[in-house]
């Protein structure tokens, strides 16, 4: 249904201004996966906010949104099924979180571990939209080398303020374990 209405309304805007179909499909699938992930993200938060964990969830939402766009990896084959695997990986990372008090030498030593699997791995190719320019991989590598060194950063300025350090760390592991997932 919501992919039929994204198709027509590209269709017309396409038309409209006279877009090639290259061009119609492009801005469509941007439109499509836009649509989906805002809707995905205002799902997960009002979930995770009805059983209390909104700032948890913005933090690791944010984590992720800096990180895994650039790293690549785990993809799942319909919506669907990658709201849930995204739910529980989310739910996961809060019960590390919540159950494991890292000290100050955990989070180093993790997000380190963090960075040395991005910068070897990083981008993990997708094979439904493979990455095939050298300048755009190492533009995404670059990118998710940066980032969560900022992000081990932030973790280790919000140390000793709750459990925010442990939800960056964690969230950065997850997603570093995420890469390796190529069959």
């Amino acid at each position: 249904m919501i992919r039929n209405k994204i198709k027509n309304f590209t269709e017309d805007i396409c038309e409209y201004n006279g877009y090639s179909k290259q061009q119609q499909e492009e801005i469509e699938y941007t439109l499509r996966i836009f649509i989906f992930e805002i809707l995905k993200i205002l799902i997960i938060v009002g979930l995770f906010s009805v059983i209390g964990y909104f700032k948890e969830i913005v933090f690791i939402i944010i984590t992720m949104s800096l990180t895994k766009p650039f790293t690549g990896g785990y993809h799942e084959s319909s919506q669907l099924k990658c709201l849930i695997a995204t739910m529980i990986i989310f739910l996961i990372i809060i019960i590390l979180a919540k159950n494991n008090n890292l000290n100050l030498i955990s989070i180093i030593l993790i997000n380190l571990i963090n960075i040395f699997s991005v910068y070897h791995q990083a981008p993990i190719i997708n094979n439904d939209m493979p990455l095939t320019r050298y300048d755009l991989i190492k533009k995404n590598k670059m990118l998710a080398l940066v980032n969560s060194s900022i992000l081990f950063s932030i973790a280790l300025i919000l140390y000793s303020k709750g459990i925010y350090s442990s939800i960056i760390t964690w969230t950065l592991f997850i997603n570093s374990c995420l890469m390796f997932n190529k069959k």
